[in-house]
């Protein structure tokens, strides 16, 4: 009974964490239009704010997972968020553009180190039984945090000041680094998951082509997302003739679908123990998401493809990270984990670009049909990677008896 409160504390301490990495990353988004005006900095100089962001977090996972197993859990915690409180602290205080430069680059390292460091510490918790089911609670965090970082900000801003959202996000990080400060990293943590991982857990001769493997599915899921983050707002306005809010509830559902389905998401995975067959379905929601949008212009269907959609990011993410803690050993996972985290945030680098200029060179829907492309890709690639596996396990069940 204490393991398994324990164990709980554990989880709302990731779970909080979590909801932090992304409100902090997306709490500015709606801020940038002030700092425009109050700060004198331009569009462009904006657009270079973003994408240092994405350099950030194409920099974090690779160092934090490295420094998981190196230097402790709980020190890469500490450290990561003894980052975010300073960051959070800063961002009021800078009235250029170099120094807001440097907090958004360090603010996009830090939010993937928190992330990679939850689903780190998640997956080392947990075992086959229940890995789905946590893994569902920390992107139903990860949901509310998208939702919940603009919608805070604006409503803060609006209200108060422009400094307030930055510290209310730093107080809780302070709690944060309070809670971690007192939580039990087990050096023992194999014990609390079987090494084996059904018969299917990696050699190390093979970590390197998982990684390829895995990144690329993970890269090209990222590419798509990052494609509908980038463009839908202005492919709402211009061809469906969209204003602010109808946009704004189009976010929100999606936040909001996922937030509700994920937990739930991930309990089917662990009755079902076919985490990539939910990786392909949920993969296949987020295509008819995009279909909905590009040949429906009824608002109610629009939303409803929202709706399917964030049920069907929840099911790729809760059962893609799940099924990384099942085949990579423990000893393994931290840096496997933190490397495929930032060669999959270059897909949110490059392939908005490649959209900005399918844009300039056909039309505005072009990028969504590369979208859908990447997301068959993405499908076809975990459809051979489940395909292979259900026959290792059948020739070791057959070796068996």
């Amino acid at each position: 009974m204490g393991k398994k409160h324990h164990l709980s504390r554990n989880v709302l301490c990731m779970v909080v964490i979590s909801l932090i990495a992304n409100m902090s990353g997306s709490m500015i988004l709606p801020l940038f239009a002030i700092y425009v005006e109050k700060y004198g900095i331009t569009a462009f100089s904006m657009s270079v704010l973003f994408a240092l962001f994405y350099v950030g977090r194409f920099l974090g996972g690779g160092i934090t997972g490295k420094l998981y197993n190196k230097i402790g859990a709980k020190r890469i915690g500490i450290g990561l968020l003894c980052a975010e409180i300073v960051c959070m602290v800063s961002f009021p205080l800078a009235t250029n553009f170099w120094v807001l430069a440097v907090l958004r680059l360090i603010q996009g390292l830090v939010a993937v180190g928190l992330s990679v460091f939850v689903r780190i510490t998640i997956n080392n918790l947990s075992s086959n039984e229940n890995r789905g089911t946590l893994n569902g609670y920390m992107s139903s965090s990860e949901g509310a945090g998208m939702i919940l970082g603009p919608v805070m900000s604006g409503i803060i801003v609006l209200y108060f000041s422009l400094s307030l959202p930055f510290y209310f996000v730093a107080f809780f990080a302070f709690i944060s680094l309070i809670a971690v400060s007192k939580m039990i990293f087990p050096k023992e943590s194999a014990n609390l998951q079987t090494d084996d991982q059904e018969g299917i857990a990696s050699p190390l001769r093979n970590l390197n082509r998982k990684l390829f493997l895995y990144s690329s599915v993970h890269f090209i899921e990222m590419s798509a997302y990052a494609i509908f983050l980038t463009y839908f707002s202005v492919y709402a306005k211009y061809k469906l003739g969209w204003d602010t809010f109808d946009i704004s509830l189009a976010f929100a559902i999606v936040g909001i679908s996922t937030f509700l389905s994920a937990p739930f998401i991930g309990k089917i995975s662990d009755i079902l123990k076919d985490r990539l067959l939910l990786c392909i379905i949920g993969l296949f929601l987020i295509m008819v998401e995009i279909i909905l949008f590009l040949f429906f212009n009824e608002k109610w269907v629009v939303y409803l493809g929202m709706l399917i959609g964030g049920i069907g990011g929840a099911s790729y993410l809760d059962s893609f990270f799940s099924h990384i803690g099942d085949v990579i050993p423990n000893a393994q996972r931290s840096i496997f984990m933190g490397n495929l985290a930032s060669l999959s945030e270059l897909g949110a680098i490059i392939s908005p670009l490649i959209a900005g200029i399918l844009i300039e060179q056909i039309n505005i829907t072009a990028p969504f049909y590369y979208n859908i492309i990447l997301v068959i890709i993405a499908m076809l690639i975990q459809a051979v990677v489940r395909s292979k596996l259900k026959k290792k396990k059948n020739s070791e069940y057959t070796i068996g008896m």
